[in-house]
């Protein structure tokens, strides 16, 4: 560790150099997981491993997906904790998690002393990227010790030397009085719950979140921290000195990209254990890490042990802003755009609900208190022959007749920017519920 990288080695090593190196690593690694897992033995089953493979031979080994990984442990023919994935004995096994379960049921994944090393320091790396330093205080919101923000994330904070207050799972009064008290200087939070504890502090102690010692805060969990207006509202609110956007998954590990102090996109920051490529989505082809190029990520953590996963496909979808940074990191500067799970079609069009929440947001800001999102009428609905349905909420105090022609002119700025029609209902402040987890930008509505 030194005053800028957590990992100086790997952090401003030539990308190719880094990748490279990553492709000695998992011929070694592909031959563990043949051996031990009964579920990727099949998968493998006639794949050539050789010393060093090169990008070309890489790719012939199959994906993964979500669907595979709950497959793998369904069933009760396997005394395996985790199902036919696991690679290790049950005694190896020190921690479970598991992941939100918003695209359907959860899938539990296990972490060896060994994984849990790993992701301890990768994880630090990210959250170091992101601006957390020995000497910062940091309140982590999460309040499920179980999912991939939880424990792994506190174990990151510690990790880092930093002063851990874990004050997920309280009362609003509580976090707030114990934010206030030990002078928390750093917030680990979602983008919506950042700016919802913003507005509580107010309300509980009577004076503004930006009184309170809070100048770093670091957001991930969901899409948004990286959008322009939605850092603005955090940085006004608390009177922040930077916003850091950070990025992860529990099927592979809970932090993987982290931004540095530049502010413009993440580094991939656990290549000392995750080998990362990009695809076109629609063909399963390589994209090249440049500028301009985007893709879904896709991951394989070559040191995981108790229930690894190969060349997993997120359904992340990253635009690459940047290969060179004046931090001097040399990983490629991404943003997430969205995800295939959320993608939506209206009439012939794809549109990702980030990207109609962007534009709302971009030229809206100011006139909105923040949250909305898209209503479904069921949980697979993708296609949309009439508007998609919009909900935004209006600040205090506005109601949605105060509001004028306030929903027909985003409408129109969503027509001509993504060619596709919403329909916005606006609400008043308070009806879109705020958790402190993750907080979908679609949702179901209940039937009587």
């Amino acid at each position: 560790m030194s005053d800028e990288y957590w990992d100086e080695d790997l952090d401003t090593k030539p990308w190719v150099e880094v990748l490279a190196w990553q492709r000695t690593q998992l011929a070694s690694f592909v031959t563990r997981l043949a051996e031990r897992s009964p579920f990727f033995a099949d998968r493998l089953e006639g794949v050539q491993v050789s010393g060093d493979f090169d990008a070309n031979e890489w790719a012939e080994i199959p994906y993964t997906t979500k669907d595979d990984l709950r497959a793998g442990q369904g069933g009760e023919a396997s005394d395996n904790l985790l199902g036919f994935l696991q690679c290790v004995d049950n005694s190896e096994v020190v921690q479970v998690l598991a992941s939100s379960g918003t695209t359907g049921r959860p899938v539990y994944f296990g972490l060896t002393d060994g994984d849990r090393a790993a992701w301890a320091d990768s994880i630090a790396n990210m959250f170091y990227t992101a601006g957390i330093r020995p000497s910062s205080v940091v309140a982590l919101t999460t309040g499920m010790p179980l999912v991939a923000g939880g424990t792994p994330y506190a174990d990151a904070v510690r990790r880092i030397g930093a002063t851990l207050v874990w004050v997920g799972g309280q009362t609003m009064a509580r976090t707030v009085s114990i934010v206030a008290d030990l002078k928390v200087d750093t917030l680990i939070g979602t983008a919506s719950f950042a700016t919802f504890f913003a507005e509580r502090c107010e309300a509980v102690t009577g004076r503004p979140a930006s009184d309170l010692a809070i100048r770093t805060v670091i957001g991930g969990g969901e899409p948004g921290m990286g959008q322009e207006a939605i850092r603005s509202r955090i940085r006004d609110a608390w009177n922040a000195e930077r916003v850091s956007e950070v990025m992860g998954l529990g099927d592979v590990m809970s932090g993987l990209w982290g931004e540095c102090s530049e502010g413009n996109g993440m580094h991939f920051t656990a290549s000392r254990n995750v080998y990362v490529e990009l695809i076109d989505p629609e063909s399963g082809e390589l994209v090249d890490w440049t500028a301009g190029a985007s893709g879904e990520a896709v991951y394989t953590p070559f040191t995981r042990e108790a229930s690894p996963t190969l060349r997993f496909r997120s359904r992340d979808h990253l635009q690459v802003m940047a290969v060179s940074c004046r931090c001097g990191r040399t990983a490629p500067v991404v943003r997430c755009v969205g995800r295939t799970d959320d993608m939506l079609i209206f009439k012939a069009m794809n549109v990702f609900p980030s990207a109609i929440r962007d534009i709302v947001m971009e030229g809206f800001a100011s006139q909105i208190a923040g949250p909305l999102r898209v209503r479904k009428d069921r949980i697979d609905q993708v296609r949309f022959d009439d508007p998609i349905p919009l909900e935004v909420e209006l600040p205090d105090g506005i109601s949605p007749t105060d509001a004028g022609d306030l929903g027909w002119r985003m409408e129109e700025a969503v027509r001509e920017r993504l060619r596709v029609r919403v329909a916005v209902e606006l609400l008043e402040r308070g009806a879109i519920p705020v958790g402190e987890y993750k907080n979908a930008l679609t949702y179901v509505r209940e039937r009587s």
